[in-house]
């Protein structure tokens, strides 16, 4: 029973973690512990004991977290981490190990200059010193869907804090439009294309075709035609537009091959975005033609469509919860700022235990809070937001686009400021939607979360 266990534990440690890690990660812990644990080998030449064989480097750090000191192998059981006395774990994490001290030079600076970055700043106005270390967790081999932080610092008072190592905080991000409309727009999403959108849908399809069709060269028309009655063009609906196929029979299956493009063609949407991707050969003046669909795109797509279902559905179900403010804004309460709230905290990356992002070079720390935190401190929190589409300056791509300001705030303070940009997904103009979220996080937003959580 003994050796199945074993064996079990081997097979889970394998699938769960790449031990490319393992050494960064214990000499980040190392120096944690003790400050001066890599300033032998970086600054006053002890690399010379570890030239010959650097796996007598590896074997130290084995040694290390084997021994019965503060950094102990850790794993997630009932509310807390703590230790995981299971050598063999350890043993199979330094398997296969491929380390050169001449090589990977780079990473053990790396390791000390994270090291020092958590020490600056993971406690508001106090550094984290050694002796206020309880133990450290690596967690390596036992990291699982949930629960897979690097490190784990435990301090004496007994309080946790989960340390992702190499990673940076994404100030941007991207999702499905119909992610952003579950969340804001709910069963009104529905009247995306009803009876009344639908035909704007069309309109704005038929201005696509026209615009490509007329601004192409004549070898560009050609194909077209091959799609295309090009005299009904005023009938052809959006969601047709896609289904629409090379009318010779003889390419109804692999499509035309098309010298221009260097590929076979069979759907007519692909044709139209390939012809767009290289308008620069098929077009005589781009940018007056860029600037046109731009135009239309931001008339019929931003305004028309979905500015006036935004507008309409939170009017419709919520018009008391949102008010308008001086500067421009609208602030939400009720559902809508639950709404809001709940997207932006997805967006971020909350967890229900908060989290602390440190960068490869130790320079960026950020904490990012746990979902309790927004359910604790809900009444100090605000949201406003505006979506005015733009239409006078529509060369800037960005500002062509449907285009939401969505601004936190935490005791009236903003905390995070939120971009969401909406716009077509897998080419200039296709059957999806994409919603691209940019994130401006204030220089004390860890120092804010920290106050704030004491």
């Amino acid at each position: 029973m003994k050796f199945v266990n074993s064996w079990y534990l081997f097979e889970s440690s394998k699938s769960n973690y790449s031990n490319k890690n393992t050494i960064k990660e214990i000499c980040v812990i190392m120096v944690l512990l003790n400050n001066e644990f890599l300033d032998n080998i970086l600054d006053n030449g002890m690399k010379s004991r570890y030239s010959q064989n650097s796996n007598v480097f590896l074997t130290d750090l084995k040694n290390l977290l084997l021994s019965k000191n503060r950094m102990s192998l850790g794993k997630f059981e009932d509310g807390s981490f703590k230790i995981d006395n299971e050598i063999s774990i350890i043993n199979n994490a330094f398997e296969e190990i491929d380390f050169n001290i001449e090589e990977d030079w780079n990473l053990l600076i790396s390791s000390r200059n994270i090291a020092r970055g958590i020490m600056d700043k993971i406690i508001p106005d106090q550094k984290l010193s050694s002796d206020m270390i309880k133990r450290i967790f690596w967690i390596g081999p036992n990291k699982t869907e949930e629960y897979n932080e690097d490190i784990v610092i435990e301090l004496n008072d007994g309080k946790q804090y989960s340390i992702f190592l190499d990673k940076n905080f994404s100030t941007s991000k991207s999702s499905s439009f119909n992610v952003l409309a579950d969340d804001l727009i709910g069963q009104d999403i529905e009247k995306m294309f009803d009876e009344e959108n639908i035909l704007k849908w069309d309109k704005l399809t038929q201005e696509w075709i026209k615009i490509v069709y007329e601004n192409s060269n004549k070898n560009i028309q050609s194909h077209i035609e091959k799609f295309i009655d090009t005299k009904r063009i005023d009938s052809i609906g959006y969601f047709e537009y896609f289904d629409i196929r090379h009318r010779d029979p003889r390419f109804k299956y692999l499509g035309e091959f098309m010298e221009e493009f260097q590929k076979n063609i069979l759907k007519f949407s692909d044709l139209m975005n390939e012809i767009w991707k290289q308008r620069d050969n098929f077009f005589m003046d781009v940018s007056r033609i860029e600037k046109n669909w731009k135009e239309v795109r931001t008339v019929i797509l931003n305004s028309r469509i979905l500015e006036s279902l935004l507008t309409k559905s939170l009017k419709s179900t919520r018009p008391d919860e949102i008010k308008k403010l001086e500067d421009g804004y609208k602030i939400s309460i009720g559902s809508v700022k639950m709404k809001f709230i709940k997207t932006i905290v997805n967006k971020i990356g909350c967890l229900e235990r908060e989290v602390y992002y440190i960068s490869k070079d130790g320079s960026d720390f950020y904490k990012i809070p746990s979902r309790e935190f927004f359910r604790k401190h809900y009444e100090d929190i605000d949201v406003k937001f505006d979506y005015h589409v733009k239409f006078n300056n529509v060369f800037d791509e960005e500002d062509s686009k449907f285009k939401m300001k969505v601004a936190l705030l935490l005791d009236k303070k903003i905390l995070i400021n939120m971009d969401i940009i909406v716009g077509f997904s897998g080419g200039e103009f296709s059957s999806k939607l994409s919603a691209k979220y940019k994130f401006d996080i204030p220089s004390d937003f860890n120092y804010r979360i920290s106050k704030k959580g004491m």
